[in-house]
């Protein structure tokens, strides 16, 4: 179990930094798609500057031929020491070239109208639509803007070979449009990292379920080994009492030793009988021997013998009219009730009621014995659980019997349940169903 806890820390370990990588790796992606965002609405909005100071210049003498404009489309180059042009940044420098030199026209062009801000919101927010684009807010100036509010926007103004603004733009953050470009790894990532915790879960829980199981299996052999030697212990010291101090004379306590060693011999078959009767692969090779049978007889068979048995004062109270008839197996019928009585006789106090009731539905049968708590209600129909109180093996038994009254209950095509108050009893109803033939 050590090596189990050792293992399973390890991997949660690791499951855990792989989370933590995965999610610093989102967060990688998302400042990526971020910034290509933001370089992307930067060309945007230098198209749309040229494009605003193209249609003014419509207006101007420049406007009249279109080769001035095909003119200033160049691409402004760095001359190097041997008196060649190099162009380093070659993509990056066509957009800044066009805005530098349109701008040096609009600037050196009296007729020029000014900038009409409004127009070309316009065609950048056109222009944004092209590339997939739709911020809630554009904010355009000639200037750069410091108010408070413009720090929660993106500034992804445009500017020349100086490094000076051409103009300033502000957009809403396209946080929306970033998430939906992740949503394939977000929804993997996430449904991954759901499925390994219900994987987590299920596994723990069944590992929780072997250690109950294997509780249950150290608490029957315990239990076992307790019935047994009880019995073994009686039998043994008749047997050894006969052979120390044998007198042929006194045949009636020959006959008491003899007496005592069958029925210990008889309660240990009848105990490795009932572990037998608990194998599942009997239980699905059993036949039932239906038979229509009177309620009331047969149940008054089985108080009797439980009352003869009984070591502490018991009453019990039988409530079924005559004349009701069930169709079921007559011996593991009465098996099943004698289980129960049984039960309540040994889970009381000094002295035990019991009230049994029975029509041609239902049979239930209550005590005023100590109960059971609400945690193990749900358990004591388990093979080899026992209700814990105090000292465990204050009561015989070995976790069997329950469980044989369930399996012989499901078998006829009954139910049973049990409703329980601690200190105060326990009432165990069996619903019979359509007595039909199976």
């Amino acid at each position: 179990m050590k090596r189990f806890r050792s293992i399973t820390i390890l991997t949660l370990t690791a499951i855990a930094i792989m989370v933590a990588l995965n999610i610093v790796y989102l967060h990688g992606l998302y400042i990526s798609i971020k910034q290509q965002s933001m370089q992307t609405a930067t060309e945007a909005l230098r198209r749309a500057d040229i494009l605003e100071i193209i249609s003014r210049m419509k207006s101007t003498s420049h406007g009249s031929d279109d080769s001035f404009i095909r003119l200033t489309l160049m691409i402004e180059g760095e001359k190097s020491k041997d008196g060649s042009y190099n162009y380093p940044n070659l993509l990056k420098n066509i957009d800044r070239t066009m805005s530098d030199y349109f701008h040096l026209i609009a600037a050196n062009s009296p007729e020029m109208p000014r900038r009409n801000l409004a127009k070309m919101e316009q065609i950048y927010r056109k222009e944004l639509e092209t590339v997939g684009l739709n911020p809630e807010l554009v904010l355009l100036s000639d200037s750069v803007l410091t108010s408070g509010n413009v720090n929660k926007l993106w500034d992804v103004s445009a500017k020349g070979l100086s490094d000076e603004p051409l103009i300033s733009c502000y957009i809403s953050p396209l946080n929306g449009y970033i998430l939906s470009r992740m949503a394939g790894i977000i929804i993997s990532s996430a449904a991954i990292l759901i499925l390994m915790s219900f994987l987590i879960w299920y596994l723990l829980h069944w590992v929780g379920k072997l250690r109950s199981i294997e509780q249950m299996k150290d608490d029957f052999t315990h239990n076992m080994t307790h019935e047994l030697k009880t019995p073994v212990a009686v039998a043994y010291s008749a047997a050894d009492s006969m052979l120390r101090y044998y007198d042929r004379s006194d045949d009636h306590r020959n006959k008491k030793l003899l007496a005592i060693i069958l029925q210990r011999l008889n309660y240990l078959s009848g105990m490795i009988e009932n572990i037998l009767s608990m194998s599942m692969e009997r239980f699905k090779t059993m036949n039932l021997n239906i038979e229509k049978v009177e309620l009331l007889p047969l149940v008054e068979e089985v108080v009797s013998m439980t009352e003869m048995k009984a070591d502490k004062p018991l009453t019990i109270s039988i409530l079924i009219k005559d004349k009701i008839f069930i169709e079921t197996d007559p011996q593991h019928f009465g098996n099943i009730i004698s289980n129960l009585l049984e039960n309540a006789i040994k889970y009381s106090a000094d002295s035990v009621t019991i009230t049994i009731t029975g029509n041609s539905h239902q049979i239930s049968i209550s005590d005023n014995g100590i109960g059971i708590s609400k945690e193990n209600l749900p358990l004591i129909f388990d093979k080899f659980y026992r209700v814990t109180n105090g000292n465990r093996y204050e009561v015989g038994g070995y976790g069997l019997g329950l469980y044989y009254v369930k399996q012989i209950v499901s078998k006829l095509g009954w139910s049973i349940s049990v409703t329980s108050e601690e200190n105060k009893g326990s009432t165990f109803t069996i619903k019979f169903s359509s007595n039909e033939k199976r």
